[in-house]
Formats: structure tokens, sequence, C-alpha cells
């Protein structure tokens, strides 16, 4: 039976990615909230743009919104993984103390 193994991480660099990964969402959801501004005044009326630009602009920045997160997910993966610690030498010793 195997037994399940846990990596460990630098927590400095584990927490800068998240931190990172955080700053990116937040930048994500405000493209995301812009998108939404734009057409919920162009619905009302409260906006000089032709519907045909509002749409446009708003169509930018979900895909924006959209390459975004992806890029935030792909460098948070990257990121953790470079945290992760080497293998400690537990598997070579079994446990048995070499004195």
């Amino acid at each position: 039976m195997q037994e399940k193994h846990h990596a460990e991480y630098d927590v400095q660099r584990r927490a800068r990615a998240g931190s990172s990964a955080v700053l990116r969402a937040l930048v994500a959801g405000y493209l995301v909230y812009l998108a939404w501004q734009i057409l919920r005044n162009v619905r009302s009326g409260e906006t000089t743009m032709t519907p045909a630009v509002a749409y446009a602009a708003s169509a930018f920045f979900l895909l924006a919104a959209a390459a975004f997160a992806v890029y935030l997910i792909r460098r948070w993966r990257i990121e953790t993984e470079a945290a992760r610690l080497p293998e400690s030498d537990e598997a070579e010793g079994s446990g048995e103390d070499e004195t």
C-alpha cells in the first residue's frame, strides 16, 4: 500500500503566487465590470456611443477578461510549482535511524 505524500512548498513563494493570482483576478473582474457597465448604459440610453460600438467594446472587455483569467490560472500553476520544495531524503531512509 502506497502512502500519500503531500508536497511541501516555500511559504513565501507560494504566498506571493497567491497574492499575484488575487490581483490578476481583480483585474479580470474589473474588465467584466467595465463590459457590464457599457452594456447597462446602452440599454438605459445613458451613453453617446452607438449600440454597435458599445457591444463591440463590451465584447472586447469580456474577451480580455477571459484571456486574463486563462493567464492567471497558467501563471498560478507555474508559480506554485516553482515554490515546491525538492523532495527530501525521507524516502531513502525509510524511517530508520543511521547512527
